[in-house]
């Protein structure tokens, strides 16, 4: 699990603390899932009770239960704390995981009077505080009522929560941006050794294009996310690296790609906005990593467009099933009488589907899917070739080996030797 304070701007959530405390009177702190405090702000620089007696084992105890009270009631929690003033905890969550929660008060219900000093000091008998100190927390510490502490507690648990979410999405996307140029650089090395051997005739490949079009028509986002990196690989390799060649190559692909979705009946409010979105993106300054990223954004959203708008194309919905089937069996010994079954169709009629659809047959694309599987894993684990080869579909090892060699040009062991992760 993230860390709390790892998914936060600390400067821009003490700004937020600062003029928040600032404008209430409140203090504010973050503390862990323990209780420990993280950050905190008080007005008064320093004189605020919390911050006086911060660490008090009673204290900690009792923020750190009053934050899992909070994420199970799913709004702030008002309590009255150990010292008889009353506080809020706002659970800050990642998802469906509490990873912290934010803190407000103390404040006061009642007037700063001879009664309230005398409760303040029956509550805070064990604690370092003086006489002096009771009056000077009395005098200083706000006045509010329940509802008004449930509103400012209210604003901070929607600031700190979304706050999360968006740092947490940024890393989600370097992540994803990180994923798909090791991929990128992966296809790049194998175009070139196979232009090198002969078994291509130029950087680009028309025919993956053509693979991308059909994805995006029958709405395999799989297959789609493969095959646009396969594509940029292409393109990459083709403009030399040169940005301004590279954008105006992906600026020419989203405009068929956009024909091809619109074709299979996209929602076209949908689709419009993803390309006008697009069109701003590539006219920005960007680095060819997130230009990669974009294009791949760009696409899913035509790929959505064309869900929602429903598809126009003759078996589609038939097509997309068995490619959604395949994707979930693939390391199953499955058939293309298998696949024509689970989607209720001739086996006939399926392998026209594949041929006129994807350009393929029904063998091919499934070679394709396990071969891909089986090159994540080549990479990314310490699995034998043997063990590879029975987890994505394959009985006999020799037969995948041969297969993987005529797809790439080199065996597996080859393969792991020049592509292993770290």
């Amino acid at each position: 699990m993230k860390h709390l304070i790892d998914l936060l701007d600390r400067g821009e959530l003490y700004d937020i603390f600062r003029n928040f405390g600032d404008m209430s009177g409140l203090g504010v702190s973050l503390r862990d899932l323990e209780g420990k405090e993280l950050m905190s702000y008080y007005k008064d620089g320093g004189a605020c009770i919390c911050n006086m007696i911060n660490g008090n084992p009673i204290c900690v105890k009792n923020v750190s239960y009053s934050g899992r009270l909070a994420a199970n009631l799913g709004e702030p929690y008002i309590y009255v704390c150990g010292c008889g003033l009353v506080m809020s905890a706002s659970a800050v969550m990642l998802e469906d995981d509490l990873i912290g929660a934010v803190f407000c008060g103390p404040a006061m219900l009642w007037d700063a009077d001879e009664y309230a000093l005398d409760e303040l000091e029956k509550n805070t008998v064990h604690t370092v505080l003086t006489d002096a100190d009771r009056k000077h927390i009395a005098a200083n510490t706000p006045q509010y009522s329940c509802c008004q502490i449930r509103s400012a507690s209210g604003i901070l648990f929607r600031l700190v929560n979304y706050m999360c979410r968006s740092h947490m999405d940024i890393l989600n996307q370097r992540q994803e941006i990180t994923k798909q140029q090791a991929t990128i650089s992966v296809l790049m090395s194998e175009n070139r050794q196979q232009l090198t051997a002969g078994k291509r005739t130029g950087f680009y490949s028309p025919e993956n294009e053509k693979k991308l079009m059909n994805s995006v028509r029958f709405g395999d986002k799989t297959a789609a996310r493969r095959q646009l990196n396969n594509v940029l690989a292409d393109v990459f390799l083709y403009s030399g690296g040169k940005l301004m060649t590279i954008k105006a190559k992906i600026y020419e692909l989203i405009g068929f790609l956009f024909r091809a979705a619109s074709e299979a009946g996209a929602a076209q409010e949908e689709l419009l906005k993803a390309a006008r979105e697009s069109q701003k993106i590539l006219e920005d300054e960007i680095s060819f990593e997130d230009l990669c990223y974009c294009t791949s954004v760009t696409i899913e959203r035509f790929i959505d467009a064309v869900y929602n708008g429903g598809r126009n194309i003759p078996g589609a919905r038939y097509l997309a099933a068995a490619m959604t089937f395949i994707a979930e069996n693939y390391a199953c010994n499955i058939t293309i009488k298998d696949v024509a079954f689970a989607v209720e169709i001739s086996t006939s009629y399926l392998s026209h589907l594949f041929h006129d659809g994807l350009g393929t047959t029904f063998i091919s694309y499934l070679t394709s899917i396990r071969i891909e599987a089986a090159k994540e894993l080549l990479m990314a684990s310490s699995l034998t070739v043997t063990e590879i080869s029975a987890r994505v579909g394959y009985t006999d090892t020799n037969y995948f080996i041969r297969a993987f060699k005529k797809s790439l040009g080199i065996s597996p062991g080859q393969y792991r030797q020049q592509n292993t992760v770290g």
